[in-house]
């Protein structure tokens, strides 16, 4: 079979979507299928990629400040400009997306599966502009694949406009995919009929765990990303300042939060900051316990805890407002009976996941 994929991010990108659309095209490719995968690639060498995987890498050649997979992105005084005034209404720079996608559906007519990754999703409403433009030679099958919703998003609230192009895109689309059983209260009820559940998938062979030993003080680690309010560790970490007993707490991050948490803590707060994925479970594999900040909204379930799940640590489950401590108490006193369950993470299994988004080209 021939597949196209279109994503923002892929190797060597760090971010549940980057993760995804690797893992995703590197089996499909062991499967046997002829892959092609449209990302931003920036100035990285995919030359020895491309001979590991039998993946075809190619740019989807955006003119303006998207983040590329080599962590590189243009950004001058007028992107600058435009992210500050357009961001909000425009949805700057993603945007570009949305009249890219025909280029590339014109350099390769007739695939047999197209699968669009979000963020951003005018990678999608792109696609569904060039499927009006080019039937012809529009793939057999198109998948959208959303990691977040976009209108309904608990997080960020839209401008009403941008429903027209989301429309677009689940109307013209054969399925939307989504990762877990809630996410589809993200999405308008007129296409839930189009909504398959399909998990995050990781590659277990390749991700390597410790050997687990007791900490000599006790240690627990939280990765992934802050939204204040909303997913935050602030009430947490406020409590740990006051606690009275020795502990390391490690928080793994693109960026650090405040700076006055390692100074007050004496250091027993520490941020690390720039680990990939196989680093990031490596570290969490040998804590005594792991942080999940719990989530207000079903729409979204963090993709941490599939790493948290491969780690094989105790969770403990941390609110935003903390207002009970009993339940940490007992975790760092060693007591994980109540700790929060990862069932059934077979179905995270990469091989599992790319056999479900075979099934529905069939």
């Amino acid at each position: 079979m021939r597949i196209l994929i279109i994503s923002n991010h892929a190797y060597p990108a760090q971010g549940p979507r980057a993760f995804r659309t690797s893992e995703l095209a590197e089996q499909l490719a062991i499967l046997g299928h002829q892959v092609v995968l449209y990302s931003v690639k920036g100035k990285y060498d995919y030359s020895q990629y491309e001979k590991e995987t039998g993946i075809t890498m190619r740019d989807i050649k955006p003119r303006f400040a998207t983040l590329a997979n080599d962590g590189t992105r243009r950004y001058n005084i007028v992107d600058k400009f435009m992210f500050h005034y357009g961001h909000r209404w425009l949805f700057w720079p993603q945007c570009e997306f949305h009249f890219l996608v025909e280029r590339i559906i014109r350099d390769n007519p007739n695939m047999d599966m197209l699968i669009t990754i979000a963020f951003p999703h005018s990678i999608h409403s792109g696609a569904a502009r060039a499927k009006k433009k080019l039937p012809d030679i529009f793939p057999k099958k198109w998948i959208c694949d959303c990691g977040d919703p976009f209108m309904l998003n608990p997080f960020f609230s839209m401008p009403k406009y941008m429903k027209r192009f989301e429309d677009m895109w689940c109307s013209g689309c054969d399925y939307i995919t989504v990762p877990t059983t809630e996410s589809h209260k993200g999405y308008y009820k007129e296409y839930w009929h189009k909504i398959r559940v399909i998990p995050q998938g990781f590659n277990f062979s390749k991700t390597p765990i410790a050997k687990y030993e007791k900490n000599r003080v006790p240690t627990f680690l939280f990765m992934g990303s802050v939204y204040p309010g909303v997913r935050d560790p602030h009430s947490f970490m406020d409590y740990l300042l006051k606690f009275d007993k020795p502990y390391k707490f490690k928080l793994m991050m693109r960026s650090p939060l405040e700076e006055k948490y390692v100074k007050e803590s004496g250091g027993q707060i520490e941020y690390i900051i720039g680990k990939d994925r196989k680093q990031v479970v490596w570290e969490c594999s040998k804590a005594d316990f792991l942080i999940n900040l719990t989530n207000p909204s079903t729409v979204q379930t963090p993709s941490k805890l599939i790493d948290y799940g491969i780690a094989g640590r105790p969770i403990l489950d941390v609110a935003n407002d903390f207002l009970d401590p009993d339940l940490f108490i007992r975790f760092y006193g060693g007591d994980y009976s109540q700790c929060h369950q990862i069932d059934f993470l077979d179905q995270y299994r990469i091989e599992n996941v790319a056999q479900q988004f075979l099934n529905l080209s069939e």
